[in-house]
């Protein structure tokens, strides 16, 4: 499924767990993709109504009547999609995906299901044993080699931390600036915890107070030692920590790189600076700031960008990197809507370029 113009009919699209933050994310970029159109979605809870009865802000544009997950598959079947996006847990995305790819429509999915490549990690981290064999192309858009993207029939969008985490990562990766040793210590939104009822996440509990939430996540961590892997790395010893943030979207990831002591630490930041400007020049989401500092949630909500600093500390002997962005977008649906541009020879940025879902 690729398209060579923008006259071409718009391609139809299904959505399975809709009511997701990363599904509702997910509906809101399509109503304002000028190549995509929702024709199918799917939810247990508001099965039998329309999108735009969750979303009203979507008018015309959330039409779409809702099903029942099991009913998820053959509805997309039905109203003819060819491409969708799966946000419901992993195990029903990995019972979805096959069934959607046998039928012949591409699938992004916003789950789990598809980021591990080791089996073993895979059920550590997800508590049940993948059933076949994982044939995902890993969307980390930036670093995705085009014409795979072109032909990729299932595409694993990252995590939101790993997606941070390795944005800023694999330039210095390949460059040879990342040692063995790496601390990841991460901050996001509640909407991160996802849209079930937890005592946790009342406001009255998160409100005046910030917690660490993950030490050594299952999830994340091998997720981000793959993705480093993949470019170069060979043994490295991650330390990943996430905490929990009294705001509702946003991740924000510090990063410490352990140098040798032979190393000018100052030095080492200029070049690790120079690195992420050269290989993020024509990555219109992606930018370089100045210092760590400088990188701000503000700057990135409801946006597709992520934010990239980083300094030499001469004191602690490491680099220091901060990146940022929206877990739901860059982390999440916007990074989906990417990886399915891509996927139909579209500019990245198409969709994504215009009002709240994502100025680059």
């Amino acid at each position: 499924m690729m398209r060579e113009s923008m006259s071409a009919t718009p391609i139809k699209v299904a959505i399975a767990g809709v009511t997701a933050y990363t599904g509702q994310e997910a509906a809101r970029l399509i109503a304002g993709h000028p190549a995509f159109t929702l024709v199918s979605a799917s939810s247990d809870a508001m099965a039998g109504r329309r999108v735009n009865a969750l979303l009203p802000d979507l008018g015309d544009d959330g039409d779409a009547l809702i099903v029942g997950h099991g009913d998820a598959a053959m509805a997309a079947k039905d109203h003819c999609a060819e491409l969708a996006f799966l946000a419901t847990p992993p195990k029903r995305c990995a019972q979805l995906s096959a069934e959607l790819i046998a039928a012949g429509i591409r699938v992004v999915d916003l789950s789990g299901a598809h980021r591990l490549k080791d089996l073993d990690a895979h059920l550590a981290a997800y508590g049940t044993p993948r059933e076949s064999p994982n044939e995902a192309l890993y969307g980390l858009s930036e670093w995705a080699e085009a014409q795979a993207m072109r032909d990729a029939s299932l595409v694993a969008n990252p995590g939101g931390f790993p997606c941070a985490a390795l944005l800023a990562l694999i330039p210095l990766q390949r460059a040879g600036l990342v040692g063995k040793r790496l601390i990841v210590d991460a901050k996001c939104g509640t909407t991160g915890a996802g849209r079930s009822a937890k005592l946790s996440l009342l406001h009255s509990e998160l409100y005046d107070d910030v917690h660490s939430d993950r030490v050594g996540c299952p999830r994340h961590t091998p997720e981000i030692v793959q993705g480093l892997k993949e470019h170069g790395a060979h043994e490295i010893a991650l330390t990943f920590a996430a905490h929990l943030l009294p705001v509702a979207r946003g991740i924000l990831c510090t990063i410490y790189i352990d140098l040798p002591f032979e190393c000018d630490a100052i030095e080492s930041g200029k070049r690790a600076q120079q690195c992420l400007r050269e290989a993020y020049t024509n990555a219109p989401f992606i930018r370089i700031l100045e210092r760590p500092e400088d990188v701000h949630l503000s700057d990135v909500i409801r946006t597709n960008r992520c934010l990239i600093g980083v300094s030499g500390d001469p004191h602690g002997q490491r680099l220091v990197l901060t990146s940022a962005l929206d877990n739901l977008v860059k982390g999440g649906a916007g990074q989906a809507i990417q990886n399915a541009n891509l996927m139909c020879g579209f500019e990245a940025t198409l969709g994504l370029e215009l009002g709240a879902g994502g100025r680059p």
